[in-house]
């Protein structure tokens, strides 16, 4: 008999959390699972993706704090729907979605997944001092690296037995096979000799574009010939504009709306830099190690499980611009080197990181709750 799995997330933009549900929904066993997702506020640019994937997509239109009327419309979607598992993501999925389930009448078992480690200071001060009673009505919590699962492991010891790894994965065969370079590099107008350095991620704190800038400026003196395109959207824009332009390299930093066209970035790349201050499991670094991109990204939360330094890419300390821009440079004045872990880099993803083999696990865990 199919089940109907209930995806709850605070938005539909291109974020990490949102991508991985659409990634189950296109690897997913339709024949056992059907995939329904909501949305606690409006819509965002992955509900047609999400839609036309074949899942059915519900969206709340919470738009202020203390608008309670969500949890009741939840609660309401669940029982109409017949929802047999909710699988909430993050802290504002764990609050809305443990919310409706005790108003709906009905024990639908609760999955849940944690994107990013756990750090208090990130998270509203209801939904910490809520975290452990909400977290004992969860079956499972999946975590999507090692990282993730021990940081809240440590920070709720009496709930170890909640937490379980599962990594994120993605569909390799989307990455292997990239348009011609000369067709991607055409996209970002690099002339014969030019080098480009690039990232994908929203322009937000923690992400620290601004230290990947910084770091470029040092990359652009040894390298005259290299570029920096950041693609993302975000409230940092004006100011790491600003911030190119104080350090003298606007001209050779470009600031990039999301863009359809993510094969050809990853195609005409030379480095892919990650500079984040905190990581779950990055996909964006996983789709570069899939392109076959050579790698430099800052060592925290769930990068380390997935580079090895100096075999898939360089580890760099976090906020470190010298450490960041020296490993880049090392890469675009050896060829033979990037080369080498680019090869290795893709290999690994191939076998460690498939898409196939998370939404198995994911599906593994909705068959445990459900027996």
């Amino acid at each position: 008999m199919k089940r109907r799995v209930l995806h709850v997330i605070y938005s539909l933009y291109r974020g990490g959390a949102e991508r991985v549900i659409e990634t189950q929904i296109l690897c997913g066993d339709r024949r056992r699972y059907e995939i329904l997702v909501c949305s606690i506020t409006g819509g965002g640019d992955l509900v047609d993706r999400m839609s036309n994937a074949g899942a059915r997509v519900f969206l709340l239109g919470k738009r202020r704090r203390g608008d309670f009327t969500a949890a009741t419309k939840l609660a309401n979607l669940i029982n109409v729907e017949r929802v047999d598992v909710l699988h909430l993501h993050n802290s504002p999925g764990m609050f809305w979605g443990t919310v409706a389930q005790s108003l709906c009448g009905r024990r639908v078992p609760i999955v849940r997944t944690e994107h990013n480690p756990y750090l208090p200071g990130s998270m509203p001060r209801l939904f910490r001092a809520l975290y452990p009673r909400f977290t004992k009505r969860a079956r499972r919590v999946i975590c999507v690296s090692e990282v993730v699962r021990r940081s809240f492991v440590e920070a709720f010891p009496a709930l170890a037995d909640r937490f379980v790894e599962i990594p994120n994965g993605i569909r390799v065969q989307d990455y292997e096979k990239l348009p011609p370079r000369h067709e991607c590099r055409a996209q970002f107008h690099l002339a014969p000799g030019e080098r480009l350095v690039g990232t994908v991620g929203r322009m937000s704190p923690v992400k620290n574009h601004k230290l990947l800038i910084e770091a470029f400026a040092r990359v652009h003196e040894k390298a005259p010939g290299a570029n920096l395109a950041i693609i993302g959207e975000g409230e940092l824009r004006a100011k790491l504009a600003d911030y190119a332009a104080d350090l003298g390299v606007s001209e050779y930093v470009s600031l990039v709306r999301e863009s359809k066209k993510i094969d050809y970035f990853y195609g005409a790349l030379d480095v892919f830099a990650l500079s984040s201050d905190s990581e779950g499991m990055p996909l964006t670094l996983l789709e570069a190690l899939a392109s076959g991109v050579p790698v430099v990204a800052t060592e925290v939360g769930g990068i380390p499980e997935v580079v090895e330094s100096g075999k898939t890419g360089y580890l760099v300390p976090k906020g470190s611009a010298e450490f960041l821009a020296k490993r880049i440079v090392e890469l675009l004045q050896d060829p033979a080197k990037a080369q080498a872990m680019a090869i290795a880099g893709r290999a690994m993803v191939r076998e460690k990181f498939p898409a196939e083999k998370m939404v198995a696990g994911i599906e593994n865990i909705y068959d445990e709750v459900l027996a």
